[in-house]
């Protein structure tokens, strides 16, 4: 009927164009969206049975209380302030073991190794805000260079068996809320007293690993829920850090001997966006080893749900300012720079599935204000490409380190099985700025890469993974490389 009605009023050309939309139309479905697609029922007016929940996964070691469990809670006994304690103790981990192959950024050869982690917590549960967590890593010294591993083929000459055992003490810290802690101060509920802290050596992210993303020793507090016109949410957090700082290149990273990070994190909900407003000051006396002074400000809007194009699904956007700002000449840990960068992503109707776009260019050369060594630069939180594995001597597919760039991250993750089966398929690249566009002399960073990503769970505690890439890197041999990964938590 719609082409009959089309050939009416405009002949030949619309029946084309009517034919030419349906085929690409039939085509798009057999791959859009590539994953499981379960139709979107009508509410029931039946009661619905409950849910087939599975047995829940015991930890190694629950005293007090089981995490999750089911049955009498203790009765725990109250402290000074009114407070009441329900101590829990609760020990668990992850185990990571892959074996890899890769020619890529770097030296030219191959390398080939079999590598392991484990990542050891200690819970100790107060109440349902006060805790206790102290975190080790006894197989690795968080950098690339110090995983346990054995080489069977190297382009640096060494082979055999690499131990790096020990007791790395990646987190240890305290954290609460001081109306919790104290409610006889407050019986009413009415006091702006509601402060939440964290002390010790805790994990930093902001503006999604772009600005910051370490285990700092360091002092927060936060203040949820609070309201102004306009904004029906806002959320500040104030943070001194004074230890394991870690910043610069991977050549050239050292902890700051004498300093202080400072940092203001501002997050606000309006009726359409999320925003984040975020500053950071590094105070640093040793310009010469360990990088000067440094303040960094993010900037960063996010948009959930929307729909602008109408049958192609749900899409979500989030926008990004970041500038690094140095105290004087420019070193290898802080140098002036803006990176701009956008996350683009649309979800299938019936699906949840998402096709994803990340563009991003560099202005000079931004730094972050502190990275743990084995995250990768500031681009790693931006594609797959530029993400490290964080386990074994494989940095990334593509330098997430060289800001003076532009690129994008182009990719689509599928989902199967319930959610316990994803694929990531992913095309990313980068052009040198430091360059006319037009003109390709100088000695140049471009680089181009496919990555894939399959991952497949398997029982309650364990993860397969697969990955593999080729490269295009400008100046040296093409790069590949494929990992098989186990991961079990416990």
């Amino acid at each position: 009927m719609v082409i009959f009605r089309t050939l009416k009023y405009t002949g030949a050309a619309a029946i084309m164009a009517a034919v030419i939309g349906w085929a690409g139309a039939s085509a798009a479905s057999w791959f859009y969206p590539l994953g499981e697609v379960l139709p979107v029922p009508r509410l029931s007016d039946k009661p619905a049975p409950f849910l087939d929940v599975p047995d829940r996964p015991a930890m190694p070691l629950e005293l007090g209380c089981k995490f999750l469990g089911t049955g009498k809670l203790p009765e725990g006994f109250k402290i000074p302030g009114g407070a009441v304690w329900s101590p829990c103790l609760w020990v668990f981990g992850t185990y990571r073991a892959a074996m890899a192959t890769y020619e890529a950024v770097g030296p030219a050869g191959r390398n080939t190794e079999a590598v392991h982690r484990l990542d050891l917590f200690a819970n100790l549960q107060l109440t349902t805000t006060e805790k206790c967590i102290v975190g080790v890593a006894p197989m690795d010294k968080n950098r690339f260079t110090s995983f346990s591993r054995y080489s069977l083929e190297s382009n640096q000459g060494e082979g055999g068996h690499r131990p790096e055992y020990g007791l790395y003490v990646r987190s240890a810290f305290c954290e609460g809320d001081f109306g919790s802690l104290f409610p006889n101060l407050d019986p009413r509920g009415t006091n702006f007293i509601d402060y939440g802290f964290s002390v010790g050596r805790q994990q930093i992210t902001f503006q999604e690993g772009i600005m910051i993303n370490d285990f700092l020793d360091a002092v927060g507090i936060v203040r949820n829920n609070m309201h102004f016109p306009g904004f029906p949410n806002v959320r500040a957090t104030a943070l001194f850090a004074l230890d394991h700082i870690d910043r610069g290149a991977p050549a050239y990273r050292r902890r700051l001997n004498e300093a202080g990070l400072y940092g203001l994190f501002l997050q606000a909900d309006t009726a359409a966006s999320t925003w984040a407003l975020d500053f950071i000051a590094i105070t640093d006396d040793e310009e010469r080893s360990t990088g000067g002074d440094g303040y960094f400000v993010g900037l960063a809007a996010t948009q959930r749900g929307w729909n602008p194009f109408n049958g192609i699904g749900t899409t979500s956007t989030t926008y990004r300012i970041n500038a690094s700002i140095g105290d004087g000449a420019d070193t290898q840990q802080v140098a002036d720079g803006v990176l701009l960068s956008a996350e683009i992503s649309i979800t299938p109707h019936s699906s949840d599935d998402v096709a994803y776009f990340n563009p991003f260019w560099g202005i000079d050369r931004y730094t972050s204000a502190s990275r743990e060594p084995i995250l990768g630069g500031p681009l790693a939180a931006l594609g797959i490409s530029f993400a490290s594995p964080s386990l074994g001597n494989h940095l990334s597919e593509l330098s997430a380190f060289n800001t003076e760039v532009a690129g994008f991250a182009l990719g689509y993750q599928a989902f199967w099985d319930n959610h316990r089966r994803n694929l990531v398929l992913e095309i990313a690249g980068v052009k040198d700025t430091t360059r006319n566009l037009f003109n390709n002399n100088g000695a140049g960073t471009d680089a181009a890469a496919f990555t894939f990503q399959l991952q497949q769970a398997v029982g309650q505690r364990v993860q397969l993974q697969l990955d593999g890439f080729v490269a295009y890197i400008e100046g040296r041999d093409n790069g590949s490389g494929a990992r098989f990964e186990v991961l079990v938590q416990f």
